[in-house]
């Protein structure tokens, strides 16, 4: 059988539908002729922007799933959609068995951005942000920065923060921003001039996944995996099983404020930095590094291992 057209489904946001045209692009390039059709699925993660997102998976019932896919794997379970695109980082560690993480498109840049009005004071920033990660690094490495919520897709984020009372601040993907065609040095919104500022990885780790876009298929649909797979970029794959693995083992959702990174050299040795609070608020930061003989699991496993009981 041909596939000639095939349904991508994605959330409606202009980030997710700017994931989701790379996707597409990316695939008509391996694929001569083959037609791709975007189909838009609003998830709870969407619906629900007036609670923190760490509370979303109990307030809709979408349990252990992550919040902005469990909607749109209901679509590609009932065959409504041949694929899924997704930001990696808001995938739990494990995927339900019905679907197969197909391929990962080259990771983008995996820092987050600090985004300042021209006029904060930086010594007494106020910091909107919705993601207990981002919440707890500040506080570790910004005493005097405070946090107020925020939720929202990019563009709302940034014209809330123009046009705040209260914060000052706020924290974005890189990657995201520069899928989104904004000028690296700021944007201007609402009147305000609001500027970026990139946070080193190795000060200010990312969340896992981040940076990298993922295709999921049904495990029952081989010939869409195997076309998928075509554009999959093998070092971003293999990173993130890593990062995934690890999550996995720690059994993380967005409430768990962790962080970390796999990244892997021209000869192949990967290195997993983790950096994870615990539930009494211990900031721990671990690493090790792996031959290329050595799996990413085996990696996630040993990082893991060292977590203490």
């Amino acid at each position: 059988m041909t596939i000639d057209n095939l349904r991508i489904g994605t959330r409606g946001s202009e980030l997710a539908l700017a994931q989701a045209r790379l996707v597409a692009d990316a695939l008509k390039a391996a694929h001569p002729g083959l037609e791709c059709e975007l189909c838009i699925i609003r998830t709870a993660g969407d619906q629900r922007t007036d609670i923190p997102l760490a509370q979303v998976n109990k307030a809709t019932g979408t349990g252990d799933k992550g919040v902005f896919i469990a909607a749109i794997e209901e679509e590609l379970a009932a065959g409504r959609v041949d694929c899924a695109v997704h930001s990696l980082k808001d995938m739990p560690g494990t995927l339900d068995p019905r679907f197969t993480l197909a391929a990962v498109l080259p990771r983008g840049p995996v820092e987050d951005v600090l985004v300042c009005r021209e006029d904060a004071d930086t010594e007494h920033l106020v910091v909107a942000t919705g993601s207990v990660r981002r919440a707890r690094l500040l506080q570790s490495l910004y005493p005097g920065c405070r946090t107020v919520p925020l939720r929202g897709n990019v563009a709302t984020r940034l014209r809330k923060l123009a046009e705040s009372a209260e914060a000052n601040a706020t924290l974005l993907a890189r990657a995201g921003l520069e899928r989104l065609g904004y000028e690296r040095a700021g944007v201007q919104v609402a009147g305000r001039r609001l500027l970026f500022k990139d946070l080193p990885a190795e000060q200010f780790p990312p969340a896992l996944g981040q940076g990298a876009i993922a295709v999921e298929t049904r495990a029952d649909t081989p010939q869409i995996t195997a076309l998928a797979a075509a554009v999959n970029h093998a070092p971003t794959h293999r990173c993130i099983r890593a990062e995934r693995r690890f999550l996995d083992l720690l059994q993380a959702d967005c409430s768990v404020p962790v962080a970390g990174l796999a990244t892997e050299d021209a000869a192949g040795i990967m290195t997993l930095s983790i950096t994870y609070f615990t539930p009494q608020g211990r900031c721990i930061r671990l690493s090790h590094t792996a031959s290329p003989a050595d799996s990413p699991e085996t990696l996630a496993q040993a990082v893991y291992a060292q977590l203490p009981r």
